[in-house]
């Protein structure tokens, strides 16, 4: 499995462009959400060059998790596009209804049944289900609007816009999880949508990952936040995720 950070921030570009990941994984290509990191898929035409079908899988619909839509146009449009996202299962309409929405005529210039030559919009069919040999999970989380946690094969976990619980963590585990965290300043009040990153440490159970990679990034942060951040992360299995890094596991 390899891992391609596209976008690592939160809300609006900063450091980092907004949450994007892409995955390579058992001969397919994934992307988690697009925010504005699918900006930066330009950078990897050697990944894309090799797949005639990409999954982009939505954790939500808020726009810095979806506004990279209207980017991916011109890379896809030799290719076969699958969009899934929660639809149905947490939200009034389908997820096509909320994309053909969003990228209407009066919004941008392609619907996006016209990206490609084979486009299908879908909502998540069940908890757990299948993409070719890859097992995708979903589990709801708590946020302003419903929001998605994407497991992939048990081993890469997506979490991002949630308000932390301990007891969602029970008994999980997995290779590498990509978590958010908007605050890590001590004393922090808790927010009913984000996560802090004394949660983190002191609530999730940190054995039960190989690496764990802090993502949603608080734009406002600077030089001197990042630097205290890796600060408080030494000795741990925690690391700051950041545009174009590259994980394989």
């Amino acid at each position: 499995m390899n891992i391609y950070i596209l976008g690592a921030a939160g809300w609006i570009p900063g450091a980092n462009e907004t949450s994007c990941i892409m995955v390579e994984n058992k001969g397919q290509l994934f992307i988690l959400d697009a925010g504005t990191g699918l900006s930066n898929i330009r950078k990897y035409a050697h990944i894309l060059d090799k797949y005639d079908t990409v999954h982009l899988l939505l954790s939500h619909y808020h726009l810095d998790h979806m506004i990279g839509l209207s980017y991916i146009d011109p890379f896809i449009r030799d290719k076969r596009f699958r969009v899934y996202g929660p639809g149905l299962m947490a939200y009034p309409e389908t997820t096509d209804y909320y994309l053909s929405a969003f990228l209407r005529q009066e919004f941008f210039s392609r619907s996006i049944d016209r990206f490609s030559h084979d486009v299908k919009v879908l909502d998540f069919p069940e908890e757990t289900f299948f993409i070719g040999d890859t097992k995708i999970s979903v589990t709801r989380q708590k946020h302003s609007a419903p929001s998605y946690r994407i497991t992939l094969d048990d081993r890469l976990i997506y979490a991002t816009d949630l308000s932390f619980s301990a007891d969602a963590w029970e008994g999980v585990s997995a290779d590498v999880l990509f978590h958010e965290c908007w605050e890590y300043k001590e004393p922090e009040q808790d927010s009913y949508r984000h996560t802090s990153l004394r949660q983190l440490k002191e609530q999730l159970p940190l054995s039960s990952f190989g690496w764990i990679y802090l993502i949603h990034h608080n734009p406002d942060w600077g030089e001197d936040d990042f630097s205290k951040i890796k600060m408080l992360l030494a000795g741990t299995n925690i690391s700051l995720a950041e545009d174009e890094m590259e994980i394989s596991i």
